[in-house]
């Protein structure tokens, strides 16, 4: 009878630690599988400097040298742009992702840092889009402005950085990174030639 009792303890045991065994190793294979990248980027707009003498002097005097895109960089007042993160999650649990940190590169020039609030549960299976505004005012593009000329209007952005998500109360970071290129070319000529 003694025996019996034994064997009843010892699965009564082995059957809750076999199943947080499960789970830990589920919440593993879930974390492995959870994929964050930069799916698109679009240009949302451009802001544009008022019109004043000196502004379009400047824009004139590279226009007859040649250089439109100098021009066009003269009028403009900044970039946004739409970064558009996919975030996958391939496991088996949900997933909830409060926040993203990333660091930014214009073709190869660093333009610092941003920081996004995601707020998002990601269940198993799915994927979500999320929108990411971000603005390039001309000082902080400056570094960048003689790359993107150099490569005729062509934006070559890198997005390098960590996903959070939350586990048990604590922040588990997921570490991304992805390029796109984008052209704004089409979009200052359309303005110069209006």
């Amino acid at each position: 009878m003694s025996y019996k009792l034994g064997a009843k303890k010892k699965l009564a045991i082995a059957i809750p630690i076999f199943f947080i065994l499960v789970f830990l190793g589920l919440l593993g294979y879930s974390y492995n599988q959870i994929q964050v990248s930069l799916n698109e980027v679009n240009l949302q707009s451009i802001e544009w400097e008022p019109l004043s003498l000196s502004t379009l002097l400047n824009a004139g005097l590279n226009v007859l040298g040649g250089n439109l895109l100098e021009a066009a960089f003269d009028l403009i007042k900044g970039i946004n742009l739409n970064l558009i993160f996919a975030l996958s999650n391939n496991g088996f649990l949900p997933v909830y992702i409060p926040d993203i940190s990333y660091d930014l590169f214009i073709n190869g020039v660093s333009m610092g840092t941003g920081i996004s609030k995601i707020d998002a549960t990601i269940l198993p299976g799915q994927t979500k889009e999320i929108v990411v505004l971000q603005n390039f005012e001309k000082i902080s593009l400056t570094p960048a402005i003689s790359s993107i000329i150099r490569s005729e209007g062509i934006i070559d952005l890198k997005v390098s950085g960590t996903a959070y998500f939350n586990l048990l109360g604590l922040d588990v970071p997921i570490p991304f990174e992805s390029s796109k290129q984008i052209s704004i070319s089409d979009e200052i000529e359309n303005y110069l030639g209006s």
